[in-house]
């Protein structure tokens, strides 16, 4: 069988990498021009979280499988982001994919967008574990450190156990071997322990240069994507 992507583990790879030590831009650049060049990803909704260069240089749309012209009168852009790696824009295309798209004609991009996009937040969601564990060792409470109280080596032990659970069931893993549905469960997964460990950074965690905004970027990202909400 011919496939899009000749080489997609290395770019699964390439992704997670970018993701956690570069930032979200250069990993939604790399799954971008691996599997879709010259497009415009967009979820079923019509809802993009794309890298600036992938924005600007989009000739087209790709609605969840379904190619249709870009328009630029009907797209909102809205949120221009400036994080870690480079600028994230978020957009509202105002179309959204056609029910009577051709399923097996978009499979493939589609399945290997889908695996990326998890790969991708796993790699942000580390990064967010490493900012967290950081600042916690340089944080002190009396003779201690935060990262030394108990509830908090806690919270950090049972992320560091979701994260590697997580990147089990995705390790091996080729495109389509994961049901949509348990696509949807590891960002769920993601998500709720991203929301611990942005806990842990307290007020900081909340502003607007902190690894926090980053983290809420991923949890759009789940949204805008979602394919299925059923069991995995």
């Amino acid at each position: 069988m011919t496939t899009l992507v000749s080489d997609t583990a290395a770019l699964l790879e390439r992704c997670h990498d970018a993701a956690r030590h570069e930032g979200p831009a250069p990993a939604l650049a790399a799954l971008a021009d691996g599997v879709l060049p010259g497009l415009l990803p967009c979820g079923p909704g019509g809802h993009a979280v794309v890298a600036a260069p992938t924005h600007a240089g989009a000739h087209a749309l790709w609605l969840d499988g379904a190619r249709r012209p870009l328009d630029p009168a009907r797209t909102k852009i809205r949120a221009e982001l400036d994080l870690p790696g480079g600028r994230v824009v978020l957009l509202d295309t105002g179309h959204a994919a056609p029910a009577d798209r051709d399923a097996g004609a978009g499979a493939e991009p589609r399945e290997v967008y889908g695996l990326g996009l998890v790969w991708l937040r796993l790699g942000l969601a580390q990064a967010l574990r490493a900012a967290c564990f950081t600042r916690l060792a340089h944080r002190r409470v009396g003779d201690s450190t935060l990262l030394q109280q108990q509830l908090v080596k806690g919270t950090v032990a049972d992320v560091l156990a979701e994260h590697l659970e997580i990147q089990a069931v995705l390790s091996g893993a080729r495109p389509g071997d994961l049901s949509p549905g348990m696509l949807d469960h590891l960002h769920g997964r993601i998500t709720a322990a991203d929301r611990e460990q942005v806990r842990l950074l307290g007020a900081a965690g909340y502003l607007t240069d902190s690894p926090g905004l980053t983290a809420y970027v991923s949890e759009l990202l789940a949204e805008a994507y979602a394919a299925a909400k059923e069991a995995p």
